[in-house]
């Protein structure tokens, strides 16, 4: 695996530029995989680029779990779902510690795991958890930005999800991204 270093929280607002959906459009990348009434998880969704837009895909009886390792992230999260009056449909939560996640056992239908699987030391944890989380044929967008992962490295991520009960279910097009929609088995 290639160094990790987490994003600092101050950053968080860099990623929220509008200019961003030239490239990374979240209704355009997450249209396919969600459905209204779903319970998704958003993992390591930072201020919530994508948060926003998937709490709109899910609606008012679906739910978003939106998990990140700073407060500050999570914070400012929060601010711009009351902003945009979708406030009851998000649910942040700091992962501070093993076992924190277990009452999500197999409730998630779908989780984003983008640009963030590069920043977690322990891969073969992280699969374990979002494994546990998913209900049965649940499905994980995992992208990685090409500029901090090499394919190397996003294969052998592949490969830690696939030995922790994955399979690849089709390659995705990102733009600038390493993509793969994973299935739990």
């Amino acid at each position: 695996m290639e160094k990790q270093s987490v994003c600092p929280w101050w950053m968080g607002y860099f990623l929220l530029l509008p200019i961003r959906k030239f490239t990374h459009n979240p209704q355009k990348i997450l249209k396919p995989y969600i459905e209204e009434g779903m319970k998704v998880v958003d993992y390591g969704s930072g201020m919530g680029y994508f948060s926003l837009d998937m709490a709109k895909l899910v609606g008012s009886t679906g739910r978003v779990v939106c998990l990140d390792i700073q407060d500050k992230m999570l914070d400012g999260l929060m601010a711009r779902a009351e902003k945009a009056n979708i406030e009851e449909r998000i649910k942040p939560l700091l992962i501070t510690k093993k076992g924190n996640l277990e009452y999500l056992k197999e409730q998630i239908d779908f989780t984003l795991l983008f640009a963030v699987a590069h920043e977690i030391p322990d891969q073969k944890e992280l699969f374990q958890n979002i494994a546990k989380m998913l209900k049965p044929k649940g499905k994980v967008l995992f992208s990685e930005p090409k500029g901090h992962v090499s394919p190397e490295a996003f294969k052998a991520s592949i490969k830690i999800a696939m030995e922790n009960g994955f399979e690849i279910k089709e390659s995705v097009s990102i733009k600038g991204g390493l993509s793969v929609l994973l299935e739990k088995e």
